[in-house]
């Protein structure tokens, strides 16, 4: 699920920019060195030539990809699962952390609640592409209420007890005096 959600709702529809460090010819024209390039990751995302049917959620479109996104990132384009953490030189530093982040925290939640869309006036969950997600260089879902059931008691005290444990696990690297 973690390397489906990317190609779907991915943070970052144009990686940052970036300037060649040497000349390269792309579809029969010279890019000089220095030149800006920004890569389209929601139009490689949304390839038919990559994915058969891009559009829907469905984590079958990376079906048997256990390859992790640092291995990926330097084979073959069309192997690739997806670009959300840019591309080339400008690929994230910090992919380990965030694709581990990533799945922790999206395991844990679906460990522990059943997640339902709440039925009100707006109807349900807008996941369209154009309409359901915040506009920008860094984009985001639309606010929409949702209800978080707990799968079990048992699992509702394993998550109180946790918090209780980890209260005040960041307070050492508070800011000390006035902001």
């Amino acid at each position: 699920m973690c390397k489906g959600d990317h190609p779907m709702a991915s943070c970052d529809h144009l990686n940052f920019p970036h300037a060649l460090s040497e000349g390269d010819w792309i579809d029969d024209k010279f890019l000089p060195r220095g030149t800006v390039v920004i890569i389209n990751a929601w139009g490689l995302h949304n390839d038919p030539q990559y994915f058969t049917d891009p559009e829907p959620f469905d984590p079958d479109h990376i079906k048997g990809c256990t390859a992790p996104a640092t291995e990926l990132a330097v084979g073959a384009p069309e192997k690739r699962d997806h670009y959300g953490y840019g591309t080339g030189r400008r690929f994230c530093a910090g992919v380990h952390l965030a694709d581990r982040s990533l799945f922790i925290a999206m395991a844990k939640l679906l460990w522990a609640f059943e997640i339902l869309p709440v039925k009100n006036g707006k109807g349900t969950v807008d996941t369209d592409p154009v309409t359901g997600y915040s506009e920008g260089s860094l984009v985001c879902c639309n606010d929409f209420d949702a209800k978080f059931n707990v799968r079990s008691k048992a699992k509702e005290e394993t998550i109180l007890r946790e918090f209780e444990e980890k209260k005040g696990m960041c307070d050492r690297f508070a800011l000390s005096g006035n902001a």
